[in-house]
């Protein structure tokens, strides 16, 4: 039961912004929409932009640096509001809730007929299966031990991320927070960015993962996020015998 209330937090959350609109397209050769329309080949180039990929490399080595006096500072400053707002959020990391939810909030964009809503979880789903298969593949190969483990925030195993206590690099929850919710924040609100910065905390407040842990995913659900959301208008539209298909 609990799922399913945070699915329908998730969707009234994603929703009430929008406004329903429907576009009928009768051409039965392709075309390009509009001159918005045409793919960018550059377009990794200008999301994964020489200068992006600096910051996010300070910002990725600095939170190395400080990753035990973060860990420090939270478990200084526990309190029952704290727990309360962090297991509150926690959940819109979680894979089993976001993953349903995303079909939801497509499902109901596709019912009230708006295309934006519609688009927008779709590019939410993309990024969170595209960077998926990278954040496992690096917990795996990295084998970081949780903070929990009392090993230090360098005990590392190579290839030794076979279980959940050497698994923290990079934090999933961040991750799938970050990527699920930045096409949202982009196409409505900046505000929605609350969100995955708060499942960031979370993390670390559980003492589940390192300042660092949460930097680098929440840096690839980002940057996955922002990508499929800037393709969004890079179309070109098949529009046949009733097929369509988005490019």
């Amino acid at each position: 039961m609990k799922n399913y209330y945070y699915l329908l937090v998730f969707a009234i959350i994603l929703s009430f912004q929008t406004k329903a609109y429907c576009q009928l397209k009768n051409d039965s050769i392709p075309y390009f929409e509009n001159s918005r329309d045409i793919l960018n080949p550059g377009l990794g180039k200008q999301v994964f932009s020489k200068k992006n990929l600096i910051v996010f490399g300070g910002l990725l080595g600095s939170a190395f640096l400080i990753d035990e006096w973060a860990s420090d500072r939270i478990k200084a400053n526990l309190n029952s509001g704290l727990k309360n707002y962090t297991d509150f959020f926690n959940e819109f990391g979680e894979k089993k809730i976001i993953a349903p939810s995303i079909i939801a909030t497509w499902a109901i964009g596709a019912v009230i007929k708006d295309e934006r809503l519609s688009n927008t979880a779709i590019n939410s789903g993309k990024a969170l299966l595209t960077g998926a298969i990278l954040t496992e593949g690096i917990k795996m190969i990295a084998g970081r031990s949780r903070p929990d483990q009392n090993r230090g925030n360098m005990h590392f195993d190579a290839f030794g991320g076979t279980n959940n206590n050497t698994k923290s690099f990079p934090s999933g929850h961040a991750f799938v927070a970050w990527s699920v919710f930045t096409p949202f924040a982009e196409e409505y609100s900046k505000w929605i960015y609350l969100i995955p910065a708060s499942v960031s905390l979370s993390r670390m407040y559980r003492n589940r993962h390192w300042l660092s842990d949460v930097v680098l995913g929440g840096g690839i659900g980002y940057f996955a996020g922002l990508y499929f959301h800037k393709r969004k208008n890079q179309r070109v539209i098949f529009s046949g015998n009733g097929i369509v298909i988005k490019f």
